[in-house]
C-alpha cells in the first residue's frame, strides 16, 4: 500500500517512477579543475616563492550560499592597515574641506547631514565598503598596497554615491565631488600630481611613488571613469533599449580600465600593452559577468535612490524589466543565469590561454588575478551591507 504526502497510507496512490528537472539536467562547460589554484593558499598570484597575502575563503563552510561555479574566493590577510588607511583618507578629505569653503567638492548628503549619527552610519558603510570591495577582490596585495587599493576604491564610492543621489553635482563643473576635486590638477600625461588640497595630493604622490608605471595607470583609470561619469546627463535612450547595448556601455560604466589597474597594482603585474593585447576576448567576458553582479546586487538600492530622486537608473535589471515586461523577481532570475553562462565562457578563454603555452609569467599571474577578481566580487556582493542594508545583517558570534 502507498503512501500519500500526508503520510497515511491509501490504496490509491500511484507510483512515481521518474522526477525530472528541465535545467539541472544539462551539463556546463565550465571546467572546476582550471580553478583550483583558488583553493591552495600558497598559490598566489604574486608568483613562484612569494609571500601568501591572502587566506581561502569557503562559502559553504561559512554558512553562506554561493550562487558560482567557481569554488571559493579568497580574503586579504592585511585588511586592518587598509582600514586604518582608508579611515586616515577619509578623516583627511573632512579636514581639508573645514579648511576653506570651496564651491567644488560635494560629498554624499549623508556626510553633511548634522546628526552625527547619520554621519558616522555613512563613515562606517564608506570604509567597510571600501575595505571589502579591495579586500576580495585583490586579495594579493602586500600591506602598503592593500591600503592604497582601499583608499582608491573609497574615492571612487565618494563619487559614485553622489551621482546616485544627486547625478548633477556630478556632471557640472561648479558642482563637481570631491573625488574630481582630488583630481582637478592631476595630469594623466604626466602622472604628475599638484593638488591645491594638500592632504589629498600626498595620496596621489604616494601611489606614484610605492609603483611609479603602475601607479599612474590606476590614477589615469580613476580619471577616466571621472570624465566618463560628465557624460550621463546626454545618455542616447537606446542605450536601454536592449541589453546587448546596455552592455556594451556599461563596459566603461563599470569602470573596466579601473578593475583593470586595480588587479595590475595589487598584484605588482607589469604588462605591456601588447602582452595585454591577448586578454580582449576574456576581459569582454570578464567586465559582463562582473557588471551583470553589480547590478544584480545593486538593483535594490539604486532603484530606491532612482525613485527617490526621479534621477538615473543605470542597471541591467532595470533593463529587463522594460524589455522582457517582466516583474522584479523575474527580472532578478535572468541575469542569475546569465553571470553562470559568462563563468563558463570565461572558463574557456582561460582554458585557452593557459593551455596555449604562449603566455609568459606574468600574463599567466594576470588572468590568474581576473578570476579572483571574479570570486571576490561575488563574495564581497553578498556579504556587502551597502546592498544587503539591516536586514541581511548577521549575529557574529564571539
Amino acid at each position: 500500500m502507498g503512501t500519500t504526502t500526508d503520510g497515511t497510507k491509501s490504496g490509491h496512490f500511484m507510483p512515481i517512477t521518474y522526477v525530472y528537472h528541465p535545467i539541472l539536467d544539462v551539463g556546463t562547460s565550465f571546467d572546476a579543475n582550471l580553478f583550483k589554484f583558488l583553493q591552495h593558499p600558497d598559490e598566489g598570484v604574486g608568483g613562484p616563492g612569494c609571500y601568501s597575502n591572502f587566506i581561502v575563503l569557503y562559502p559553504s563552510e561559512l554558512s553562506i550560499y554561493w550562487p558560482s561555479y567557481l569554488p571559493c574566493c579568497r580574503q586579504r590577510k592585511h585588511w586592518k592597515m587598509a582600514e586604518r588607511m582608508t579611515r586616515e583618507l577619509l578623516d583627511a578629505i573632512y579636514e581639508d574641506s573645514c579648511r576653506e569653503t570651496r564651491d567644488d567638492g560635494v560629498m554624499p548628503p549623508e556626510l553633511q547631514d548634522m546628526s552625527s549619527e547619520v554621519r558616522m552610519r555613512k563613515e562606517t558603510e564608506l570604509i567597510a565598503t571600501s575595505v571589502k570591495s579591495a579586500a576580495y577582490m585583490y586579495p594579493n596585495a602586500s600591506p602598503v598596497r592593500a591600503g592604497i587599493s582601499s583608499q582608491s576604491m573609497l574615492l571612487v564610492f565618494l563619487h559614485d554615491d553622489v551621482v546616485e543621489t544627486s547625478p548633477l553635482d556630478a556632471v557640472n563643473l561648479k558642482g563637481s565631488t570631491i573625488t574630481d576635486a582630488i583630481f582637478a590638477t592631476y595630469e594623466p600625461k604626466t602622472g604628475i600630481a599638484q593638488s591645491r588640497r594638500e592632504a589629498l595630493g600626498g595620496f596621489l604622490t604616494a601611489m606614484i611613488e610605492e609603483d611609479p608605471s603602475l601607479g599612474k595607470r590606476l590614477l589615469s583609470s580613476i580619471f577616466t571613469w571621472l570624465n566618463h561619469t560628465k557624460g550621463y546627463g546626454s545618455i542616447s535612450p537606446a542605450i536601454f533599449e536592449s541589453l546587448r547595448n546596455y552592455l556594451e556601455f556599461r563596459s566603461d560604466d563599470i569602470a573596466c580600465e579601473f578593475i583593470i589597474a586595480q588587479a595590475l597594482f595589487a598584484c605588482n603585474i607589469h604588462l605591456s600593452e601588447m602582452e595585454i593585447q591577448v586578454f580582449n576576448n576574456v576581459v569582454r567576458i570578464y567586465v559582463t559577468h562582473i557588471s551583470l553582479t553589480n547590478d544584480l546586487y545593486s538593483f535594490e538600492r539604486e532603484r530606491e535612490e532612482y525613485e527617490r530622486t526621479d534621477g538615473l537608473l543605470i542597471n541591467a535589471i532595470g533593463v529587463i524589466r522594460k524589455v522582457y515586461q517582466v516583474s522584479p523577481v523575474v527580472a532578478k532570475q535572468l541575469p542569475w543565469g546569465f553571470i553562470l553562462d559568462t563563468e563558463c565562457a570565461f572558463s574557456g578563454e582561460f582554458k585557452k590561454l593557459i593551455s596555449s603555452g604562449l603566455l609568459n609569467s606574468a600574463q599567466i599571474r594576470f588572468v590568474k588575478a581576473l578570476a579572483e577578481c571574479l570570486a571576490g566580487q561575488i563574495f564581497y556582493s553578498i556579504s556587502s551591507g551597502r546592498y544587503g542594508g539591516d536586514k541581511a545583517a548577521r549575529v557574529i558570534s564571539t
